[in-house]
């Protein structure tokens, strides 16, 4: 199997991280089921191979062939149904809510075909069917979203200082910092985070520091996860508990175990 990463154009650099290629060299190559957890991000899957499944709340269905998916608050599993084929763009916290018109609140926790978000996605996954090779893909995609970015991109610094105050924090700044840091009141600065990101601040500051808690467990051993909650910012070992496991569905030790979970780098 070829994975690929791309960085993207300088133009696009400050809404999107990285575009991943994902493709089936034989026909054996399988992408096993693998848990995704909450990330905080929007990101846009184009599949020109079999679309995969998704596994949430105990019910699997298959993929759209372009979809997005905004901020998740729960875990989903993911796994291939047939020969692999599939760019994806993820974006910044900040960057997915500009190439839309559609607002990513009311995808939130679900993907949305394409079609319904972009009247010219049909152009566009026909050009990407098309198109040979992964940088061609890319090109293709990319000329797409700088056409979406020119329509639909949003002129709001303070929102964006407030989601990297907050994703910088690692989820620990209080919302009240944060205000006082950009000048929103506490329900101008709810109304624009559930406009850009499809939650409340508050919200996203748990699923960031769900994140970090994340990105930690790599460099401890299961005698040291006692010292987490502390350095998360969590109150108690109690709060510490219910907060993960709301978030990935299982304690801190049991998620430790597991082998088949990706989460998002902060």
């Amino acid at each position: 199997m070829k994975s690929l990463e791309f960085p993207p154009d300088r133009d696009l650099a400050d809404f999107i991280q990285l575009i991943w290629v994902l493709e089936s060299e034989q026909d054996g190559d399988v992408f096993p089921r693998e848990l995704i957890m909450p990330d905080g991000i929007v990101e846009i899957v184009f599949h020109h191979g079999a679309p995969f499944y998704t596994w949430q709340d105990g019910n699997r269905f298959l993929q759209p062939q372009s979809f997005a998916i905004s901020m998740m608050r729960k875990h989903i599993a993911i796994e291939s149904s047939g020969r692999i084929g599939l760019l994806a763009v993820r974006c910044f916290p900040w960057g997915g809510y500009h190439f839309f018109t559609e607002p990513v609140a009311s995808f939130l926790d679900q993907t949305i075909p394409c079609d319904r978000l972009w009247k010219d996605n049909d152009r566009l996954v026909t050009e990407l069917s098309a198109a040979a090779g992964a940088d061609a893909k890319v090109a293709c995609v990319q000329r797409f979203l700088r056409g979406q970015l020119a329509l639909c991109r949003r002129d709001e610094p303070a929102v964006i200082e407030a989601i990297k105050l907050i994703r910088q924090s690692k989820g620990q700044l209080s919302i009240d910092e944060v205000c006082a840091r950009t000048g929103f009141s506490q329900k101008q600065l709810s109304r624009k985070m559930t406009e850009s990101v499809g939650v409340t601040p508050k919200v996203f500051s748990r699923v960031t520091r769900f994140l970090d808690v994340c990105s930690r467990l790599d460099e401890l051993d299961e005698a040291t996860l006692s010292r987490l909650p502390h350095d998360c910012g969590f109150h108690d070992q109690a709060h510490f508990i219910k907060e993960f496991k709301a978030f990935s569905g299982f304690t801190p030790k049991e998620f430790f175990k597991r082998k088949d979970v990706v989460f998002t780098d902060l």
